[in-house]
Parts: structure tokens; sequence; C-alpha cells
């Protein structure tokens, strides 16, 4: 049979024993290696020593304003309670809006002196810029554009098909020359307009 263990008092034990020195707290693995993912859990175990220091101190500062402050709390409770109750006028200024006259249903909804305002608060105030006021600007001007490109487009097809039916030959075998022409000065203006061309 095993011996048993001798009674001896928890209490009695805890103050014979030496007290152990606590271990430090650790963060991550504790076999990394030299390198980012190392420094990283040192500095958040150096964030977290940091943070207890800071709420120590707190604690520390909070204690004796706490117990103050209780104090304090008690002296005005009985300041308030000592001094007579408030009165029941109304604030002046609370007074002199009672005291203007109710508009009726019909009468215009703001007199000249709140237009007068009203227009003040209007200039003061710039209208909300839009966000989307620069994409729009250039979407109009591309849409412009593409615009201008599509009319030079279909201007030169229409210039293409009548000098087509200019060159054609007329029944007997000669060519409309008075058709080629007008059509070969509008596209000679349309180029100067252009710019494609100099004016001499």
């Amino acid at each position: 049979m095993a011996l048993k263990r001798p009674y001896t008092d928890s209490a009695m034990r805890d103050e014979d024993a030496p007290r152990k020195k606590r271990k430090g707290f650790s963060v991550g693995p504790a076999n990394l290696p030299d390198g980012t993912y190392r420094r990283k859990a040192q500095k958040i175990k150096n964030d977290l020593i940091q943070r207890a220091k800071i709420k120590k101190a707190y604690a520390k500062v909070k204690a004796p304003e706490q117990s103050g402050s209780n104090e304090m709390y008690r002296h005005q409770e009985a300041e308030t309670s000592s001094t007579q109750p408030a009165s029941l006028d109304l604030h002046p200024d609370r007074q002199a809006m009672l005291d203007r006259p109710v508009p009726s249903v019909n009468a215009p909804r703001h007199s000249k002196d709140d237009t007068d305002d009203i227009s003040e608060l209007h200039r003061r105030s710039r209208p909300k810029r839009s966000i989307y006021l620069k994409d729009t600007q250039m979407a109009k001007q591309r849409q412009l554009e593409a615009e201008a490109r599509r009319m030079v487009r279909e201007e030169k097809d229409r210039e293409r098909r009548a000098m087509l039916k200019a060159r054609r030959p007329d029944r007997e075998g000669r060519y409309r020359l008075g058709r080629q022409s007008k059509i070969l000065l509008h596209k000679v203006q349309r180029l100067v307009e252009e710019g494609k061309v100099d004016r001499q």
C-alpha cells in the first residue's frame, strides 16, 4: 500500500515556498527565423506592453480623481438643493418668438426681412459641385467631336457618290463637266474650312 502524503495547510505551503518569477508572454511561435514575421511579432508584443503600461498609468491617475469627483458630486448636490428653485419666466428670446404674429394661410410665406435673410444665405452658400462635373464635360466634348467626325464622314460620302454619278457619261457618251466642277468646288471649300488646304 502506498504511503499517504502528510497533511499541510495550503496557506502554510504558499508562505513557505519561494514565489516563482512569472514568465513573460509570447506572441507568435518561438522558433521564427529572423525576418519579417519575427519583427512583426515583436512589434505586436511591444505594442501590447505599451498599451498595458498606459492603462496602468491611467488607472493610477483616475483613481484619485474618481474618489474626488464623487465628493464634488455630493457637494454640488448639496448646493443645488440649498438654492432656490428655477423661475417659471421664459427666456427673452423665446418670449419674443412667441410674441410674433402668426402668419395666416393666404399670407406669403416669407416677409420682406425674411427674404433678405434668405437671399443672403443663398449668396453665401455656393451650389454643391458635382464630383462628376469633369467627367460629364469630357463626355460632352467627346460626343461633340464624334458628331463632327460623323458629319464630315457623311459629307465625304455624299461628295463621293455625287462624283461617281457626275463621271458617268450621258446618253451621248459625253462627260458631265459642269456637275464635276460644282462637286470639286464644294470639296475645295470644305478642305479650306477644315484647314487642310491653305488659301492663296
